[in-house]
């Protein structure tokens, strides 16, 4: 996770939603705080004047129960913050709740990120109208009403609470220790699943027992991601599958902190609950003639991110089939040796997928030969079969795909 400058798309569970665990102790993230793995170049960012200080000594600042500041919530904020300890089974220092508008982090531009480019992920457009909220890793938290209903601002403040036991209680060990040189997307993507999906299922359990009337969250996120871009999907599908992995795994909101003490670290487990496998083995190297290898910060893509993208090309059912039997892959980028300054924006990408077996890299080579991944005329697409179980996508300049060669286990020349 970062704590200073910022990449510069805002993915999965750095998207304010229903409500957000943010990496950084001092405010709400910027639009692309540090959950995504980023294939493009730094924008820096600073905190609002109005952010609280960042202070890392929590525990001797954490106030006696919740402090509303900066505006006004119809909403017992106390009587929610009890209530949600009840339901947990767990005693935590209190919070601030900061009024504040969070509209500007619900959507993003996904094009700086080389991989979300070249195969047509849309950018994510959350409605700016709907109530939302965020946590820092210090447990302040931030709550944007936007008018709606008593009923659902409680829900997303006992969201948001679940979010700052997971601080309080250090119930989650791997908060902060995310560094975007090292972590693939897939992995960032299922523990950002497990943390929301926790909160999610949480609030579920607090809706039931006292707003029976009201629609649980996990249903309006399952319509949401139902109806939405694949930008959208991106970010909901953190929240939807990770809500469906916890509640497949405990019995009960008391159990929370298991969840998090032999977690997945690849979003096929948060599928398939059932199953645990990792990954396959894959090795890929790179030579380079007319392209020059870049660091690709993607890295491993993963099975979720692989059935989004194959959703906006077929329909629903088709995407999960070809996505499932995923085993492994990799995203390797190159830019042209004579690239300008923003080499970035001509980035071409060799993703090399490793299936668990013939049958199921069968499926997904199907869907992506056909595929019209974008209506982009500067790219070029080509898909190779390598081996029973190795299909290539290459995918970008013309150039690139034209020339480009795959051979081996694995090779990409280019």
């Amino acid at each position: 996770m970062t704590s200073g400058r910022f990449a510069p798309v805002a993915l999965a569970a750095l998207l304010v939603l229903a409500g957000c665990a943010a990496p950084v102790g001092n405010a709400p993230v910027a639009p692309g705080g540090g959950s995504a793995a980023v294939d493009g170049p730094d924008d820096g960012a600073t905190a609002d004047a109005n952010d609280p200080p960042d202070d890392t000594d929590w525990q001797s600042a954490a106030p006696d129960g919740v402090v509303v500041q900066n505006g006004h919530l119809d909403v017992n904020a106390n009587r929610t913050f009890e209530r949600t300890q009840t339901l947990l089974g767990a005693e935590f220092a209190g919070t601030t709740v900061t009024v504040r508008d969070l509209s500007a982090y619900k959507s993003a531009d996904v094009s700086s990120v080389a991989f979300f480019r070249l195969f047509g992920v849309a950018n994510p457009s959350l409605d700016p109208d709907q109530p939302a909220g965020l946590t820092t890793l210090t447990g302040s938290v931030y709550v944007s009403p936007a008018g709606a209903t008593p009923q659902r601002v409680e829900q997303v403040l006992a969201h948001e609470f679940v979010h700052v036991a997971q601080v309080r209680t250090e119930m989650v060990p791997w908060f902060g220790g995310f560094s975007l040189s090292t972590v693939p997307l897939d992995e960032r993507l299922a523990h950002g699943a497990l943390v929301e999906g926790g909160a999610v299922y949480a609030t579920d359990a607090y809706t039931r027992e006292h707003l029976p009337n009201a629609t649980l969250q996990s249903e309006r996120i399952a319509a949401q991601y139902a109806n939405g871009s694949s930008g959208d999907r991106l970010s909901l599908g953190q929240y939807r599958f990770g809500a469906r992995y916890v509640n497949a795994t405990v019995d009960n909101p008391t159990e929370l902190a298991s969840v998090y003490d032999d977690a997945p670290d690849t979003t096929e487990a948060v599928l398939h609950p059932d199953v645990r496998e990792k990954p396959v083995a894959l090795d890929v190297d790179a030579e380079t003639e007319n392209h020059r290898r870049v660091r690709s910060l993607t890295g491993r893509a993963g099975e979720l991110v692989t059935r989004i993208v194959l959703r906006d090309l077929v329909a629903r059912e088709r995407a999960v089939a070809a996505s499932e039997g995923w085993g492994n892959d990799r995203v390797v980028l190159f830019e042209p040796t004579d690239a300008g300054a923003t080499s970035w924006v001509e980035q071409s990408a060799a993703w090399v997928t490793r299936w668990d077996s013939a049958t199921d890299a069968d499926e997904f080579a199907a869907v992506a030969r056909n595929a019209s991944w974008t209506d982009n005329p500067g790219y070029a697409y080509r898909t190779v079969r390598v081996d029973d179980r190795t299909v290539v996508v290459l995918a970008g300049g013309e150039r690139f795909v034209a020339n480009a060669t795959v051979s081996g286990n694995v090779t990409v020349t280019a």
